[in-house]
């Protein structure tokens, strides 16, 4: 580059000297100064797809994510299978910094899942999901691991069996009402399904009770009572493989005309589909660029927990 501009100097310089000389050299210098004009408009191109190039090759670099890039998946000691004795699972991830979420009941980890501390023993058919977050930066998209165990068998007839619970008889009657306290879990049911790709915010989506809600062995609602709650985010596929997402509030339990408030989130995002190294090479072009992850799929039947708003007396169920 010096090299080059000392020649151009060298050139200005010089064809200055012939106009002092002969003045009939004028149209020459006019020529010399076009193309000292021109080789400068070369230089600052040649710079500018340098510096280019260089931002390119730092965007793609993936030792430290950037504001757009993201964290590797996060990696399992252990590869997903059926097991008939429990397995301790190590989970990993090579992102300077990272902090990594899980979740075992079937719904994304979010930043206020449990973080991983240490090996997770499973020991039953369990879905384990993680993150990985980078402080100040995206987080990288799940990763998932389906360990199964066989069901135990059956026990044959005639084998002893678990003595019944005794009679009620002579009991002390239920009080005529219950405190359902704060905080209490509910364990609630999808009663429909529901898709980010038909889904908008604010749609209510029906529940029912998953299981019997009891209070000191007294019921207080039987299994199926309706109950509700709310789409509060959604995010649609997108370009680059991007999923559908879905962020779900249980709202309130119907008990025979009374309200009870609950609080509880879940976040569900579909699988990515982002391009691998492959689809990067010169000669598949960009198609890549437009193919989308998949929805996020809520099923009817889908479980969650949600929790007691605040301490509510209701009357025993009829």
């Amino acid at each position: 580059m010096r090299i080059l501009l000392t020649a151009l100097t060298i050139a200005l310089l010089a064809s200055e000297a012939l106009a002092q000389i002969d003045p009939g050299a004028q149209a020459a210098q006019q020529a010399a100064q076009q193309a000292t004009q021109a080789n400068q408009q070369a230089i600052q191109a040649m710079q500018q797809a340098a510096q280019q190039a260089m931002l390119a090759s730092q965007s793609t670099t993936p030792s430290w994510p950037g504001c757009c890039a993201l964290p590797a998946k996060p990696k399992f000691s252990v590869k997903p299978g059926t097991y008939s004795t429990p397995r301790t699972v190590k989970i990993t991830d090579s992102a300077r910094g990272a902090i990594i979420y899980y979740t075992t009941d079937g719904w994304t980890p979010t930043q206020d899942s449990p973080r991983y501390m240490g090996p997770i023993t499973v020991a039953s058919t369990t879905t384990l999901q993680a993150i990985a977050v980078v402080p100040f930066f995206a987080r990288s998209y799940v990763v998932k691991a389906e360990y199964k165990f066989p069901a135990p068998a059956p026990v044959p007839a005639g084998a002893s069996e678990v003595p019944s619970a005794p009679s009620n008889a002579g009991a002390a009657p239920s009080p005529d009402k219950l405190v359902l306290v704060q905080n209490t879990p509910v364990h609630l049911a999808f009663a429909a399904d529901v898709s980010s790709k038909t889904a908008s915010v604010g749609d209510k989506i029906p529940l029912i009770l998953a299981e019997d809600l009891m209070v000191d062995d007294v019921v207080l609602a039987k299994q199926g009572t309706p109950a509700s709650g709310r789409i509060i985010q959604v995010d649609k596929t997108g370009l680059v493989g991007q999923p559908g997402d879905l962020t779900f509030q249980a709202d309130s339990l119907d008990l025979n005309g009374t309200s009870v408030k609950l609080h509880g989130t879940v976040f569900l995002e579909g699988e990515a589909k982002p391009p691998n190294a492959e689809v990067l090479i010169p000669v598949v072009g960009g198609a890549f660029l437009f193919k989308h992850g998949q929805d996020a799929q809520i099923k009817k039947g889908a479980t969650l927990t949600a929790y007691v708003d605040g301490d509510t007396s209701l009357p025993p169920a009829q």
